[in-house]
Order: structure tokens, then sequence, then C-alpha cells
């Protein structure tokens, strides 16, 4: 990969990194004013919620682990 590619993994690996802060900070909120899930279908709001949150965080994580295999394939990073 050239020095641009990596610089640009680097800057999308940083902005995921804040994207996760982001979600933990609503997650936060969403602890501290519960309110009730509109539609009828859930019947464990918090359990729903806590679910939703945890699936963000999930696909924020396979996101970082596919640049990074993105970097090790191309050599700019050694195998974690």
């Amino acid at each position: 990969m050239s020095r641009r590619s990596t610089e640009q993994i680097e800057t999308i690996f940083q902005q995921l990194d804040t994207l996760r802060t982001a979600v933990s900070a609503l997650q936060c909120i969403e602890e501290r004013h519960p309110g009730s899930l509109r539609g009828g279908q859930t019947v464990d709001d918090a359990g729903a919620r806590d679910l939703s949150f945890k699936r963000l965080n999930e696909a924020i994580t396979d996101m970082q682990e596919v640049l990074i295999t993105l970097a090790e394939a191309a050599g700019d990073i050694a195998k974690l």
C-alpha cells in the first residue's frame, strides 16, 4: 500500500474510535433516561436497547479488524 493508503487507513481507524466513543456516550444517556421503545413489539426494552448497543460496538470492531487485515496483507504493519 502507498503511504497515502496507510494514512487513510489510520484516519478511518481514528474515526471508528471516535464513533465508538460517541456510541458509548449515547448508551450512557439512554441508560440515564430510559424510555419505552415504540411499537409494542419489544417486551424487554432495556434488553433490546443493550443488544442494539452491543451490535453497534461489534460492527465497529468488525470494521477495525478488516482494516487491520488490509494493512497486514499489504505489509504495512506486522501481523498481530
